[in-house]
């Protein structure tokens, strides 16, 4: 989830905090609000946000579950020589 919250010089320290213990990550800081990026399961992200209202949310964006596929463990020239093998 990528939030940007409003952080004043009065309580930048008490969101840097909250998302310390969040452990979400500041990724962009402005003169009158805070960018902060957290990760984790619905419970966390909905707690994290349910807290952060407070100081007032600017701007909010949420995904679904992401998933990737693995990548591969061989080199692309061995796989071949394998394929032309077989």
């Amino acid at each position: 989830m990528m939030m940007t919250v409003q952080a004043t010089a009065e309580v930048r320290p008490q969101v840097t905090e909250l998302a310390s213990i969040f452990d979400a990550k500041i990724v962009d800081v402005g003169f009158e609000a805070l960018t902060i990026m957290v990760a984790g399961e619905s419970d966390k992200l909905d707690a994290f946000s349910d807290l952060a209202k407070p100081f007032g949310i600017v701007e909010l964006q949420r995904t679904g579950r992401i998933a990737l596929a693995r990548v591969a463990r061989q080199p692309t020239r061995l796989r071949a020589v394998k394929a032309a093998r077989a």
